[in-house]
């Protein structure tokens, strides 16, 4: 065998190779982020048409330690929050420093988590995005591995009892290099539905809603969340009961998360 077939045997016999799985799980430490959001949408009420746009830039801390061999303490910590573009800018300064301690898997999955302990209603509105910050995946990544997971429950979103179901797909897609390290991309796309009432500022309420998100998350082969991006879509219905009278709004938010040095 000359040297050219034996170069194409030793191609050929890797390709046929399935790719390797790497097993990759979340390393301890601490990591800042920069997460920047904007907004546009239209809102429909009885008195007609609206549309709106707003920014939202924040600075995020996150601490990840070892409880356990099977369980983290993940810790976010609000630094810093900015509204752009919002009529009438509420006072955010009682949101700096809020702390969100979850307990995690060593691949992200929530066992648990305790919010600050505040009412706000402000921190309400961003509680479930900052806890759920670090994402979840397999333990076993390689290129071309794909996956779904499906959760389904009831929360209490301003004071509405909400049951939501929310269906991801996974792909990896391959190697990238981000800040000079080598990262998975894995891309996530994910539909959500939520119905649901109660009472919302002393007003009886009914809510639906349904949300399209198109995404990708990188993490770096020792495990350390390197940011991503996403686009959201989301319609959202909410009826007032008394008055027979219905709110809708559409809008459409584009999410960039940067690791900081």
């Amino acid at each position: 065998m000359n040297a050219r077939a034996l170069l194409l045997c030793t191609a050929l016999s890797l390709l046929a190779r399935p790719a390797r799985a790497q097993n990759v799980e979340y390393l301890a430490g601490t990591t800042h982020y920069r997460v920047t959001t904007t907004t546009t949408g239209t809102q429909t009420t009885p008195l007609g048409n609206s549309d709106f746009e707003l920014g939202v830039n924040q600075r995020i801390t996150l601490e990840l330690s070892r409880q356990a061999k099977d369980t983290l303490i993940a810790t976010v910590t609000l630094d810093s929050i900015a509204l752009i573009g919002a009529q009438g800018t509420p006072d955010l300064s009682g949101l700096i420093g809020a702390r969100f301690v979850s307990l995690v898997s060593p691949t992200g999955r929530i066992y648990s988590t305790k919010p600050p302990s505040t009412s706000s209603p402000l921190l309400s509105q961003f509680a479930e995005g900052i806890a759920r910050f670090l994402p979840a995946y397999r333990a076993e990544l390689r290129q071309g591995a794909t996956w779904s997971d499906t959760t389904a429950g009831k929360m209490n979103q301003q004071g509405m009892d909400v049951d939501r179901t929310i269906i991801s797909n996974y792909s990896v897609e391959g190697d990238t290099t981000i800040a000079g390290e080598r990262a998975f991309k894995v891309a996530r796309v994910t539909t959500a539905r939520a119905v649901g009432s109660g009472s919302s500022q002393g007003t009886p309420v009914s809510l639906e809603s349904s949300s399209t998100s198109d995404g990708a998350f990188f993490l770096s082969a020792r495990g350390v969340f390197l940011g991503g991006t996403s686009t959201d879509d989301v319609d959202l219905k909410l009826k007032i009961l008394a008055q027979g009278a219905e709110i809708s709004m559409k809008q459409k938010a584009h999410t960039t998360i940067e690791p900081v040095r």
